[in-house]
């Protein structure tokens, strides 16, 4: 679905008496029919993000009165899908502003009572600040090269803000920050023209308030260089917009030159020092510069005013001039990652494993693709089975006494409620809780949908929390602001296991459920155990597969060995609800249908194992544990595998030559983001992998050929990405290859990416009209 809507989400430290967390929802349209649009994008907004202290909807003046009334008196049914929002949340936790055509932003029931002139100027500054960091509005060199500015200065680092204006609801939103600088401009004069974007942006703002005013000539230089070395003085109602700044220099530079006077000049985006912000703050539409104060920032960046005074000159890198207009420096620079056992291993994995091995194929505790609710098509990857690491507790000894120890120091003996999570898991947690503990008065267990009725206002004493896992903290936010009216209970979080996707999630999530009604009311979390993994589950690498298996089999004969391995495959795919997830049938089998194990030797457990007792689960978990921390590792870092617009990081591909198991590639191709898997970025690495699954279908029978099947899914999804002749010359190789169900999925393989290419040749066609 096309988004209609700006939604961003910050923490305001600076307008309120404590932290708040602020969702901010922006519109720019004059009428909108569909209503269900706009709550499905909030829903899925709120997927990933917690439902906020305050909600803010930014909505112009001139939106017809249908559109306004989806945010005020309709306002309910728009925002029904949101997850955990109590009935009193609309009561003092939402405001609606207008803006005008003049860009004033007014409400007729104001966050701040005060004045909201500096609420809004922190709003503003963290939504620019988002859009430019989330589009990649920094670019940053690697070690071979560096960048010169047009003022000469040499820098790794320099800022384009023609990389943001992608969505149109986010250039929208820079635009409307203009309206005030925008009056009886006759020209607008852009730096760059790929920036002319926003004057055209804001041109459609005043037409929509129908405001009178003649169209302003829209002008932009063929180079910095052109505008940098302008003499000719600027009209008197011209407009200037500088796209960004590192000092401010630009600005000291024209007005020295008597080219314009200073308020016809405006720089979008500012990341320098603060006296070179204070001295230029009129002119700046927006300081990205890290502070105290704006902690989401990017850190101001080092400058040398020459090569003579260049670190990075004098350790050889290159230095690229920034000349042209819209432009690429370099090319991607391509480095192909190794997986270390020792460098990448997140610190967790090794233990954890030891500890929740259930020594069993069939029956494991970490298992895949499951879900406790009711949505059919949500299924996290990973899969703890928390009940029963709950109810087996004699198979777990070292979590039975991690819980006891924590029950015994953590749970008070003025405990009066235990609430629980509405799963199977928490409740569960919630009795053993209860069990363990000797208080006078049995503390009662309450669901979290009774909490209000049974929890009063004037009760004292303590209140627990229980969840038997936490993915992203929704509900236990919720919990908190719902118990901040009761001030004379004290909250404490027990938590079974937490999961979080990062331990920089895990710590601001654990910050905000600590904050009680003042300083002196700290709400600890407490957790048994805790894991950072990969929370995905929308789109899941088994939800691909199955929906691959059914588009296959709609359009392929019945009759082939390939369409009774398609169905098998598709009905255990579609009977993971009844067996909680995979613990074997994870991986596709060999070419005999017999299942993937794990050989001895495996680098990232440090413990024995029976390789016929090993779960496909537990194999998966470590794999993508591992793939995981790669990707949260910053970018400069030898094993990391995050991307940027100049560096692209993938596996190299002696990778499956290092972990040939089977079952470990399989794991490897499924774990990794299409992005690690771009072997079409590089010649060799192409050339490469197209010699190792050749080589796996000349030995499919062995064991350096038995997960050639889940490298033909790969293909098939689109995740494992050859050069065309690399990824044609394999395919039609497997196609005569002797055994049918290879030979069979190489075919169908080759017919799916002809047809999917002849599709998108004819919607470019139709794009371009011809």
């Amino acid at each position: 679905m096309e988004n209609n809507l700006y939604i961003f989400q910050y923490v305001d430290n600076t307008s309120f008496k404590k932290s708040t967390s602020i969702t901010v929802i922006f519109l720019h349209q004059e009428k909108y029919e569909n209503q269900n649009h706009f709550s499905e994008e909030i829903k899925e907004f709120f997927q990933t993000h917690s439902l906020s202290d305050k909600l803010v909807v930014i909505i112009p003046a001139y939106s017809n009165a249908k559109l306004l009334s989806f945010f005020t008196t309709l306002k309910d049914e728009t925002f029904k899908r949101v997850p955990s929002k109590g009935d009193d949340y609309f009561d003092s936790n939402y405001f609606v502003y207008k803006y005008d055509e003049l860009g004033l932003i007014k409400s007729s029931k104001p966050i701040d009572k005060g004045s909201d002139k500096g609420f809004m100027k922190n709003l503003l500054r963290h939504g620019s600040t988002q859009i430019f960091i989330k589009r990649g509005g920094l670019v940053e060199s690697s070690a071979d090269h560096h960048f010169i500015f047009p003022s000469n200065k040499h820098c790794s680092k320099f800022i384009r803000t023609g990389n943001i204006l992608i969505n149109s609801n986010e250039i929208f939103f820079i635009a409307f920050q203009l309206l005030p600088f925008f009056t009886k401009n006759v020209k607008i004069y852009c730096d760059t023209s790929s920036i002319n974007v926003i004057p055209f942006a804001l041109v459609e703002l005043k037409r929509r308030f129908k405001a009178s005013f003649n169209a302003p000539i829209i002008n932009s230089f063929e180079s910095y260089s052109v505008f940098e070395s302008r003499k000719t003085i600027f009209g008197h109602d011209d407009l200037i917009i500088v796209s960004a700044s590192t000092s401010g220099n630009i600005i000291d530079r024209m007005l020295q030159n008597q080219l314009a006077e200073k308020h016809q000049i405006l720089v979008l985006f500012f990341i320098g020092p603060k006296h070179k912000y204070n001295g230029h703050a009129s002119n700046i539409l927006c300081d990205l510069t890290k502070n105290e104060d704006f902690v989401n920032g990017i850190p101001e960046f080092e400058t040398a005013d020459n090569e003579t005074t260049c670190s990075h000159c004098k350790n050889y890198s290159r230095a690229i001039p920034i000349k042209g207009d819209v432009f690429l420096t370099v090319q991607p620079k391509v480095a192909k990652i190794d997986i270390s056992a020792k460098f990448c291993a997140p610190k967790f994995l090794n233990e954890f494993i030891s500890n929740y091995r259930s020594n069993s194929k069939e029956n494991s505790l970490i298992r895949t693709y499951h879900k406790e609710d009711t949505n059919p098509s949500n299924n996290y990857e990973i899969f703890i089975d928390t009940i029963k690491l709950f109810t087996q507790a004699k198979n777990f000894k070292k979590y039975s006494q991690k819980f006891k120890k924590l029950v015994n120091t953590n749970i008070p003996a003025n405990i009066k409620y235990l609430v629980y999570l509405p799963d199977i898991g928490s409740k569960t947690l919630a009795e053993k809780i209860a069990s363990q503990i000797n208080c006078s008065t049995p503390p009662d267990l309450v669901h979290i949908d009774e909490m209000k009725q049974k929890i009063k206002k004037n009760t004292e004493g303590s209140v627990v929390i229980v969840a038997s896992s936490i993915v992203t903290g929704r509900h236990l936010l919720h919990i908190s602001r719902s118990l901040r009216a009761h001030d004379k209970i004290s909250i404490i979080y027990f938590v079974g296991i937490i999961r979080t996707v990062s331990e920089a999630y895990s710590k601001a999530l654990k910050t905000n459920l600590n904050k009680g009604s003042d300083s002196s009311d700290f709400r600890p979390v407490v957790c048994v155990e805790e894991i950072f993994c990969s929370n995905e589950k929308y789109n899941s690498t088994w939800k691909q597969e199955k929906d691959f298996w059914e588009s296959m089999l709609g359009n392929m004969s019945s009759n082939g060995v390939l369409h009774t391995f398609a169905t098998k495959r598709r009905e255990q795919l579609l009977l993971n609800r009844n067996t909680t997830g995979f613990s074997s049938q994870v991986f596709l089998p060999k070419y005999n249908n017999k299942p993937l194990l794990l050989r001895k030797g495996f680098a990232f457990w440090d413990f024995p194992y029976k390789e016929s007792k090993v779960a496909q689960s537990e194999i998966y978990f470590t794999i993508s544990s591992v793939l995981h921390n790669m990707e949260q590792m910053g970018i400069n870092s030898p094993y990391s595998l995050q991307q940027s617009h100049y560096v692209r990081n993938i596996l190299n591909p002696d990778t499956f030559y290092r972990y040939n198991d089977g079952i470990l590639q399989a794991a490897i191709l499924r774990a990794a983001k299409p992005e690690s898997l771009a072997f079409d970025l590089d010649m060799d690495a192409s050339l490469k992998m197209r010699t190792l699954i050749e080589s796996m279908i000349d030995t499919y029978k062995t064991e350096h050929g038995e997960g050639l099947l889940e490298f033909f899914l790969a293909i098939g999804l689109k995740k494992l990405r050859l050069k065309i002749e690399d990824q044609n010359i394999v395919l039609e190789y497997a196609a005569a290859c002797k055994n049918l169900l290879v030979s069979e999925l190489a075919k169908e393989i080759l017919i799916v990416l002809k047809r999917d290419s002849q599709t998108t040749e004819s919607n470019l066609k139709t794009n371009r009209g011809i």
